[in-house]
């Protein structure tokens, strides 16, 4: 779906990380798991995977996340440059909460770049000036459906996830009509991250 052409298109096509790089994950649902995959893919040496949901995150380990931090736990921005030295070359922010797309940016080392896949609502972001000025050359970028074409990159894709790369059914659940209650309730709870209805 479109979600996990945005998550890994962030990486693959976007960001496009050096192997041995390091990269931050803020929302670990189905685009920022693809996001993980993809830069498990690219080889990405420091992978850090942030939500607030513990199945979440143990789902983000599996999937190919080095680390993983609960921002209701620790602070993300930093953990993250503790974890990686000095702040992350890249993060993705998926997660559509105004303050989040601020630790994405925050955490970031010298010409890194953040990159938002998420819309925060009708709430204001206010960048601070400082956060650009004390740490120069970082790039803070949007897209839309993963930068991508997708009659080369869903092939792409298809590839990877035949390879076993981009187990994209680690993200869904199926559920009969009758537990559509179960299925809202395991979704919030972060039990399952695409949960689709038989009927």
């Amino acid at each position: 779906g479109c979600g996990v052409q945005t998550g890994a298109g962030a990486v693959l096509n976007r960001i496009k990380p050096k192997k041995g790089t390091s990269i931050a994950v803020f929302g670990c649902g189905g685009v920022g798991m693809s996001a993980i995959m993809a830069a498990a893919i690219a080889g990405c040496d420091i992978i850090i995977g942030v939500d607030v949901v513990p199945a979440r995150l143990k789902l983000a380990k599996e999937l190919g996340a080095t680390h993983v931090i609960n921002s209701n736990e620790t602070d993300p921005v930093a953990e993250i440059k503790k974890i990686t030295g000095g702040g992350a070359h890249n993060s993705v922010e998926s997660s559509g909460i105004a303050n989040v797309t601020l630790q994405a940016l925050g955490c970031l080392r010298r010409e890194g770049m953040a990159v938002l896949l998420s819309v925060t609502g009708p709430e204001e972001i206010s960048l601070p000036l400082e956060a650009l000025i004390l740490n120069p050359s970082v790039t803070l970028t949007g897209l839309s459906e993963g930068a991508s074409n997708p009659q080369t990159f869903i092939p792409e894709l298809v590839q990877y996830y035949k390879e076993g790369r981009l187990p994209v059914e680690r993200l869904v659940k199926f559920y009969d009509f009758k537990e559509i209650e179960k299925a809202f309730e395991d979704s919030h709870k972060g039990v399952t991250i695409k949960p689709i209805l038989r009927f």
